[in-house]
Formats: structure tokens, C-alpha cells, sequence
């Protein structure tokens, strides 16, 4: 009986998620990757187009996209997307009609690196406060009202791009360092005026970034929110004010919160993208979070749980318990981009993937993989 049981609520992972937010295939999301597969000028490649495709047809309900740059001063790294002007238009357009044509949804990640940005000689990223950042020894420029206006009005016209050309929704990362975190951040953010402070002011950037893109993609357009619950190092926001923030921006109307947890600096239980998850006991590293967000989560929401996933009975127990609404999963999709559909034809083993971070290293001469799985992956990926 108890086999039984576990395996209706594992099932119950792949059926249709029939809801009035965003009705799905099956609960499984593809969470946000940098592949490192565009150009240097930010467009797209056939090989970053086909590696987000692969999850799709491997499986995955929905497929955010690699994180896009909303502006040339928000670029984080090298070969990163870019969906700062219409350029990018036919990039969706390609993207968002393949995975449609795997049967999946596609979300569009958008972001401003702020001072996570790429040096560039002779500029200075921005911060809300300037100075030097955790993680970053560039001097940064403080950013005026006007800045911010304009940060913005970015990530509206973004986000109007990826709706033009056929995606189903953005996502705005406000997760892992990048500049909403910052303002989030009282390690960084020193303002004096009311983007300063308390935490209402702390949180203020990253609602009138909720506000203008909702402006400019109406009510019927889903869009969603990437938010660290915790910042994870000495002086940073904890998790009062990590879930505090994620309750205030669903009850603005965010459709779907992601959580997630950390940033670039810090300490490694928190790292977004912790080392040395295996199926088990060590899942889930931030399911507690994710649990009272959606205990308190107006209805009209959705709450998506990411990191550190790894087998089917700890993330059928996740929705089971009601932790979350949809589960997503970066690493486990470069290692095996077909583990959906493995784990649909009763092959219930955990994820190949090893949590060693070593897909990550591969960018220093290619497009992201995991050096451990790609010999035992059919075929040669498309070439740059």
C-alpha cells in the first residue's frame, strides 16, 4: 500500500497541471542556465536556441530561458543573451516556436547585473550606492532616481520583446546578486533616501520593476519572479525579509514566485547552486522557504521550488506536502536534457547529476555541458 501511495503522488508530477495561472504539461521546470552559447554582441546561436529546445523535448513542462540582459550596461558575462533591442525579436520568435513545438511552455528570464556587470574599461557598473560590491573589486556608480526610472522602463520593454514574439511569460530575476538583490541588500545598499533604509525601501526597485513590466504586458501575460530567500552572507538580508519580500511582491501580483536562495558571495550552504546535493536527504536545500511562501501565498499564485532537486519520491513529497506548485531544475538538465522523459518511462533512478559544478568550468572554451555525462550522450552538439 505504501508503494502505491508513493507512486500516485509521483504520477501526479507528470499529469496536467490544469490551473487558472499557468496551465502546464506536468509540474517540471527548466530553470534559467547560461550556456555561454551566444555571440559576443549577444545574439543567439543555433547551438543556445537547440539546447534550450532539448529540455523541452526532453520533457521539462516549461522552459525558462537562459537569463537575457535588458540593457548593455546590465550585461553579466560573456556570451549572454541579449533582448536589449528588437534584434532579438526573431530569437524569441525561434525559440518560442520550437519549444511550443515540444510541447512546452516557454518562460524569458530578463536582468540587470548591475554591479555583477562585466568590467569594461573605461565604465563603471552600476550599484545603488557605488562603491565596491561582495564578490566584485570594480568601482561602482551610485544610481540616480533617473537611473532607476530607466532600469525600469528597460526591463518593461524587455519583457514586451519576449510577449511580441510568442513566449508566455518573463521572468524577473531579482535572485543571486544581480542589481534587485542589491537593493535588497542592506551589505550594499547604503541610500539615504526612499530606495533606502528600511526594508519597504529596500524592496521598492525591485516592485516598480514588477510595476513597469506588468504596465507594459497587461494582466492576461504571466509573469514571474526570481527572488534568493535568504542573501547569505554577513550583513546581508535573512529569511524574514527574503519571504517578507516574496509575499509583498505575489500580493502586487506576481503569477509565479521562484525561489531560490543566495548569491555569488555567499557562504556555501547558501551558494544558489550548492555542491554535493544527492538524492536523499541533502534535496531540496531550500524547500523551507519555499514552504512558508506558499503557505501564506495569496490563491491567485504559484509558488515554484528550485535547487538541489534530485529524485522523484523527495519532489513528489514536496507537492504532496504542499512545499510548492512546480519544481525546477538547472544542472540535472545539462547533464541529462532527456530526464523527464527517463523518469516518464519508469526509469525512476535519481538524476545523473553529481552537484560537482564542473558544467560551469566548460564555458572557458565552449558552451556549457557536463564534462561527465557528454560521453555518454548520442551525437555532437551544434557547433557555435
Amino acid at each position: 500500500m505504501k508503494e502505491t501511495d508513493e507512486r500516485e503522488k509521483i504520477m501526479k508530477l507528470f499529469m496536467p497541471f490544469e490551473n487558472k495561472i499557468f496551465p502546464v504539461r506536468n509540474r517540471f521546470v527548466r530553470a534559467a542556465t547560461w550556456l555561454a552559447a551566444c555571440r559576443g554582441d549577444g545574439r543567439a546561436t543555433s547551438a543556445s536556441i537547440s539546447r534550450q529546445v532539448e529540455a523541452a523535448a526532453g520533457g521539462a513542462g516549461t522552459v525558462i530561458s537562459e537569463f537575457a540582459y535588458i540593457s548593455p550596461e546590465g550585461r553579466a558575462l560573456d556570451k549572454q543573451w541579449g533582448i536589449d533591442d528588437d534584434d532579438a525579436l526573431p530569437e524569441v520568435r525561434a525559440l518560442a516556436d520550437a519549444i511550443h513545438g515540444a510541447g512546452s511552455k516557454l518562460i524569458v528570464q530578463i536582468c540587470h547585473a548591475g554591479c555583477a556587470a562585466e568590467a569594461k574599461e573605461g565604465a563603471r557598473p552600476y550599484s545603488p550606492s557605488g562603491g565596491r560590491c561582495p564578490g566584485n573589486d570594480s568601482e561602482t556608480a551610485a544610481m540616480t532616481r533617473e537611473d532607476i526610472k530607466k532600469v525600469c522602463r528597460d526591463f518593461a520593454a524587455a519583457a514586451k520583446r519576449a510577449m511580441d514574439s510568442g513566449a508566455d511569460g518573463v521572468e524577473i530575476h531579482g535572485a543571486h546578486g544581480f542589481l534587485l538583490t542589491q537593493f535588497m541588500s542592506p551589505l550594499i545598499n547604503k541610500r539615504t533616501d526612499e530606495y533606502g533604509g528600511s526594508f519597504e525601501n529596500r524592496l521598492r526597485a525591485m516592485r516598480e520593476v514588477y510595476s513597469a513590466v506588468r504596465g507594459a504586458v497587461g494582466e492576461d501575460f504571466s509573469v514571474w519572479l526570481k527572488l534568493s530567500a535568504v542573501e547569505g552572507a554577513d550583513g546581508g538580508y535573512g529569511a524574514e525579509e527574503g519571504i517578507g519580500a516574496a509575499l509583498t511582491l505575489l500580493a502586487d501580483g506576481v503569477d509565479v514566485l521562484e525561489v531560490s536562495s543566495g548569491t555569488g558571495y555567499s557562504k556555501p550552504q547558501h551558494a544558489p547552486s550548492v555542491v554535493g546535493v544527492s538524492s536523499g536527504e541533502s534535496e531540496a536545500p531550500f524547500a523551507k522557504y519555499a514552504a512558508e511562501i506558499r503557505s501564506k501565498a495569496p490563491k491567485n499564485s504559484l509558488v515554484l521550488l528550485t535547487g538541489g532537486l534530485r529524485s522523484l519520491p523527495v519532489i513528489a513529497a514536496l507537492l504532496d506536502d504542499g512545499t510548492a506548485d512546480l519544481f525546477g531544475m538547472s544542472r540535472p538538465f545539462i547533464a541529462e536534457p532527456d530526464l523527464i522523459n527517463r523518469w516518464a518511462e519508469d526509469d525512476a533512478r535519481p538524476s545523473a547529476c553529481v552537484s560537482c559544478n564542473a558544467c560551469f568550468r566548460t564555458s572557458e572554451y565552449g558552451a556549457i555541458d557536463c564534462p561527465i555525462m557528454r560521453d555518454r550522450q548520442e551525437g555532437d552538439w551544434d557547433p557555435l
